[in-house]
């Protein structure tokens, strides 16, 4: 079994590892946020790394934090076989019944916003804190929504076929200041989302569990009013975590009380929406249009319909995938675990009973 080494001095500055004299002589002083030292610190605990990109986050966490030798791996054999020695992980995804011999694990932290596969474990979950790093994706997701309500409000896909075939096709179209965007979910997602959309001159309704007033939505609806959310809104974006009271939100009722004129726009998880009755209404004109990011199956199966859909855009789960994800992902990482070898409180805790 590999061992990681116990750190003396924890370094928390980018770049800046510790002192070869000093700290790293004396194993009761580290460094804090501030540079400044305290004594009596516990040596950090053994970190566990399994993601496709483990060799990477592995290599960032040695350069700042020097002394920390993680175990880091993206075979599933070699995860099971260490996860029982180690009190953190730092992953992706994981198969959720090595959790019940997981008796050391303190913490995990997700390197994406979504934990939903862990809402089957919550009984295995009880005494471990799991965070996400939730945060990093709003800006590119706001991104992929207002790119696509132009693209399908011009109607950019039969454009782009009229170019193919040589077509000379007019037409008028109204600005998107005419629109109404309804976002549920106003999650870290869900807000950049509506202030990118009021910025850009939409007017922009919300809804979300406990109704709050929330800076640039016009309304905030509660989730037992949908029925009347729906009707008001041109494009639906869906923001929301994958829940038990999430799952298929979005059926045969809810897109029958859009605007056939309305599209919907989906950034969050492919099962808050009966997949099936979103074909249906899309190939019967009950909506104008989508654009999907998410799906029930990934990847989208070939013999899906919604491949060759005209008044559908289908993309590969990309919107919440800024550049430089993995570094972006490891900052989050990096500060929560000062704060665990401080004793202080980590940041982006995920209430898993909520699922977010």
């Amino acid at each position: 079994m590999p061992q990681s080494t116990p750190i003396h001095a924890l370094s928390a500055i980018a770049g800046q590892p510790c002192s070869a004299t000093g700290n790293l002589a004396n194993p009761k002083i580290r460094i804090s946020h501030s540079g400044q030292t305290s004594t009596a610190m516990t040596p950090l605990p053994k970190i566990l790394i399994y993601h496709p990109e483990a060799a990477t986050y592995a290599r960032l966490l040695r350069e700042r934090f020097p002394g920390v030798e993680p175990v880091a791996t993206s075979d599933e054999g070699e995860f099971r076989r260490h996860l029982p020695d180690y009190e953190i992980l730092l992953g992706v995804t994981f198969p959720v019944d090595v959790l019940a011999d997981a008796t050391r694990l303190k913490w995990f932290h997700c390197t994406s916003a979504g934990v939903d596969f862990l809402m089957s474990e919550i009984g295995n979950l009880e005494e471990i804190i799991v965070t996400n790093s939730r945060g990093i994706h709003g800006d590119n997701v706001a991104d992929y929504v207002l790119g696509t309500v132009l693209m399908l409000h011009w109607g950019f896909p039969e454009i782009l076929r009229d170019q193919e075939s040589q077509l000379w096709q007019s037409k008028y179209v109204a600005p998107i200041s005419e629109l109404t965007l309804g976002v549920i979910g106003l999650g870290s997602i869900g807000r950049v989302v509506a202030m990118r959309a009021a910025n850009s001159g939409l007017r922009v309704l919300g809804l979300k569990r406990h109704p709050s007033a929330v800076e640039w939505v016009e309304e905030v609806f509660a989730p037992a009013e949908l029925d009347c959310f729906l009707p008001e809104c041109d494009v639906v974006v869906l923001a929301v975590p994958e829940t038990s009271e999430t799952r298929r939100m979005i059926g045969v009722r809810q897109l029958s009380l859009m605007r056939p004129t309305a599209f919907l726009i989906n950034i969050a998880r492919g099962r808050i929406i009966d997949e099936k009755a979103l074909v249906a209404a899309l190939q019967e004109g009950r909506i104008s249009g989508a654009a999907l990011d998410v799906f029930e199956i990934e990847p989208l199966p070939q013999d899906s319909p919604l491949w060759s859909m005209q008044n559908v855009i289908v993309t590969p789960h990309i919107a919440g995938s800024p550049a430089r994800y993995v570094e972006r992902a490891f900052e989050v990482f990096a500060d929560n675990l000062v704060r665990w070898q401080s004793g202080a409180e980590l940041r982006h805790v995920v209430d898993i009973e909520r699922g977010y």
